[in-house]
């Protein structure tokens, strides 16, 4: 079994792709080892669930054991998104 610290964890700041907005990103604001909070730069805070996706070959490409942002599909479910900072940290703290 593996140790629940190995893997490679959510960077600070990640490149968003597929939201149609060319080059966007999201800082982290706060986490912890189950729930984060990122601020994206067109004004919206997710908050989510962190999962963990074990190692494997993706698109024909080796990935390690690693943290993964979350997915459209994450959304309404482990992930959450909203266009103001303390609807995003209410969130937050009750998850």
């Amino acid at each position: 079994m593996k140790a629940k610290s190995d893997f490679q964890k959510l960077a600070e700041v990640v490149e968003i792709s597929g939201t149609g907005i060319p080059q966007l990103t999201a800082k982290l604001v706060k986490r912890t080892n189950k729930k984060a909070i990122y601020y994206r730069r067109d004004d919206v805070w997710e908050v989510f669930r962190i999962k963990i996706t074990e190692a494997g070959e993706l698109f024909g490409r080796m990935y390690p054991r690693r943290e993964v942002y979350p997915c459209n599909e994450d959304f309404g479910v482990v992930a959450w998104c909203f266009r103001n900072e303390e609807s995003a940290m209410r969130r937050y703290n009750d998850i």
